[in-house]
């Protein structure tokens, strides 16, 4: 049976995976979105499908849920476990699978653990799935895994990424301290508000994969600044020389048993010449390094985010992390073909 799904968030990600979705034989029933100038339009009017999919979106996720039984909601509204939890919860309540581009939802049990546990718990109860994917999932952590092993002995696992935060809409840009200043930064950074970061998670993700045991985690952030007016797509607005751009977070873990893990990752509006980067290099037996070149990272994001869809309605109910989950594939046929496979 082809596999029904709910578009849950309808911004510059999800526009895109619906087309996606489509194109790979998924039925999508509903839409869901806060946003009021969407709310009441045609799914395909607002994402740019070029023509109506007979799908109105809503702002009611337990109404739209209920009316359409969907096996699986594809989300893309928040980077952070603390503004997630609210769709995931509603997924989890109404038994719906779920896979989200939140960054944290990567691997978010060391980073918010009650607030995973909670959802883990509401998941195994309904018979759900939650799980985060995007471009880290192979980019930032599978890809790497498999390079890790092809060593005989690993001492340091070091990463470098970048990505440009107007590929990915207003919200992004703003978790990023896009356009505040130096002074704004640095009091943001020190406030106790200040979510985990990206690399976090995705070190968390590497260690358990590795069955390793964290001894240490240490976090160093810097502002990215811009050395002349530049305009953010995202926010559409200037941002003036001596503004943040964005930033730049640098994290290590270190292990009971010995290899260090190190990322440093930026996600900042992108100048002239600048382009996402995937970096790697492992120090060991013998030495390994990984290069993907210019990386399109708000394509690649998407793309594994719907051919993840299988795995997710496939996996055990309950918060399934990617570590978990199969490697992912290319989806040659029409999803709902990989189900039972």
């Amino acid at each position: 049976m082809t596999i029904k799904a709910v578009v849950y968030g309808v911004g510059a990600m999800n526009s895109i995976a619906t087309r996606l979705l489509l194109d790979k034989g998924v039925e999508i029933v509903g839409a869901i979105s806060r946003s009021e100038s969407k709310v009441g339009n045609d799914l395909g009017e607002v994402t740019g499908i070029g023509r109506s999919l007979d799908v109105v979106i809503s702002n009611d996720p337990h109404e739209v849920f209920e009316r359409t039984r969907p096996d699986v909601a594809v989300i893309a509204v928040n980077s952070y476990m603390t503004d997630a939890v609210e769709q995931l919860r509603a997924c989890a309540e109404h038994g719906v699978n779920a896979v989200t581009l939140s960054e944290e939802a990567l691997y978010p049990w060391q980073t918010s653990p009650e607030i995973t546990r909670e959802l883990d718990e509401i998941a195994k109860r309904t018979g759900a799935t939650l799980t985060g994917t995007g471009h880290q999932d192979t980019y930032w952590v599978n890809i790497v895994a498999l390079m890790m092993g092809t060593a005989h002995r690993i001492d340091s696992v070091t990463g470098h990424a970048s990505w440009n935060v107007d590929d990915y809409g207003p919200e992004v840009a703003g978790d990023q301290q896009v356009g505040k200043t130096v002074e704004e930064f640095d009091e943001w950074l020190a406030s106790a508000e200040r979510p985990p970061t990206f690399g976090r998670n995705v070190l968390d993700a590497l260690v358990a994969d590795t069955g390793l045991t964290v001894k240490s985690v240490t976090t160093n952030t810097r502002p990215d600044i811009a050395e002349t007016s530049m305009f953010s797509q995202a926010l559409q607005r200037e941002i003036l020389p001596g503004q943040v751009i964005g930033f730049t977070d640098i994290d290590e873990i270190v292990t009971t048993e010995g290899p260090v893990f190190n990322f440093e990752m930026s996600g900042r509006v992108y100048g002239a010449g600048d382009g996402d980067i995937n970096e790697w290099e492992i120090k060991g037996e013998p030495d390994l390094v990984l290069s993907n070149g210019t990386v399109p990272t708000q394509v690649t994001t998407c793309t594994q985010l719907v051919n993840r869809v299988p795995d997710v309605i496939a996996a055990p109910a309950g918060f399934v992390t990617v570590e978990k989950l199969p490697r992912l594939r290319y989806r040659t046929f029409p999803l709902h073909t990989y189900l039972g496979r």
